[in-house]
């Protein structure tokens, strides 16, 4: 069973889940497929529930809610003076980085900048250097933050999370079923301990 991961760095629960994700699908000996997809491209596709677009008194909820679970898992995370940024060079990024096999590298690096450290994800240069530091090259990045076949390839992922019934970010996808949310992350565990045990959950 292969597990993919459909994110947009814009989410701090991909922030989150994409800092257990890696550990869980080596726990379980699972191959896993980092798919970076436009959330708010999504979300207009398919209607979907825009958390901070929602009542002043849930959205103070939602802040309260994502820092406490990240304060649980010993994750720093304050939102960036001026979120939200636009997330299409990171995703562009995120995506060569997952074509040259260092996806979860790179994914964390530039979500830990994003979510805990004011870092620029519009910033090529940024990008470069998060890309160096997750072995990778800073001159690709710095051509993948901006190329048409990047883009394209977000947008395919995009429609393919449509296709499968994707309405939100994080989702982890088994092939069988989906499981949307970092507080999801520990039934999939169930799941995958289940099904590696013999057993057959629906």
């Amino acid at each position: 069973m292969t597990l993919t991961f459909w994110f947009d760095v814009h989410s701090p629960w991909a922030y989150l889940a994409g800092h257990r994700i890696g550990a869980l699908a080596r726990k379980h000996d699972r191959a896993l497929i980092w798919k970076p997809i436009h959330l708010p491209r999504l979300m207009d596709a398919i209607g979907g529930f825009k958390p901070l677009e929602a009542a002043p008194q849930r959205v103070a909820w939602f802040r309260q809610d994502v820092l406490d679970h990240a304060e649980m898992h010993g994750l720093p995370l304050r939102y960036h003076p001026r979120y939200p940024l636009r997330n299409a060079r990171a995703l562009r990024a995120c995506q060569h980085a997952a074509v040259e096999g260092r996806g979860e590298a790179f994914t964390c690096r530039v979500l830990r900048a994003y979510w805990s450290e004011d870092g620029d994800i519009e910033d090529i240069d940024a990008l470069a250097r998060w890309g160096e530091e997750s072995g990778l090259d800073g001159v690709a990045i710095r051509a993948a933050a901006v190329s048409e076949t990047c883009k394209q390839k977000v947008e395919l992922n995009t429609e393919a999370a449509i296709a499968r019934g994707i309405f939100g970010v994080p989702t982890v996808d088994t092939g069988i079923k989906l499981y949307f949310g970092n507080d999801r992350l520990d039934l999939l565990d169930l799941h995958l301990g289940r099904r590696a045990g013999g057993g057959h959950p629906r």
